[in-house]
Parts: C-alpha cells; sequence; structure tokens
C-alpha cells in the first residue's frame, strides 16, 4: 500500500509541474488558480451549492445516527 501511495504522489508531483510549464508557456494572460478559486468560491451559485451540500449531508448524519441508535 505505501508503493501505491508513493506512486499517486509522485504522479500528482509531475502532472503538477507540467501544469505549471504549460502555464508559463502561454504567458501573463492567464488567471492563476488562486484566482480562479476565490473567484468560485464567492460566486452565489457556488455558495448555494455548498449549502445545499451541507444540508443534505446534515439530513443524513441525522438519519445514520437514528439507525445506529436503533441497532
Amino acid at each position: 500500500m505505501g508503493k501505491n501511495i508513493l506512486l499517486v504522489a509522485v504522479i500528482a508531483v509531475a502532472a503538477y509541474f507540467v501544469g505549471v510549464e504549460s502555464a508559463k508557456s502561454r504567458g501573463k494572460n492567464y488567471e492563476d488558480l488562486r484566482h480562479q478559486l476565490e473567484r468560485l468560491w464567492t460566486s452565489p451559485e457556488a455558495r448555494k451549492s455548498r449549502q445545499r451540500a451541507a444540508k443534505k449531508a446534515r439530513k443524513a448524519m441525522k438519519k445514520t445516527g437514528r439507525k445506529l441508535g436503533r441497532a
């Protein structure tokens, strides 16, 4: 299992470096990852989606808790 984790880590690092080099080759007209994430986090649609997902998760946790309480 340790070899699998190491393999995934190596692939992730390689993908990161390939992405960085690709972004550098495009020049300075690209939006960097931090700005993309910030825009996504602050968008109203994303906020509503996160709220719906949180509500659904709370509901599932309550349901699971009730099932575990009866067991």
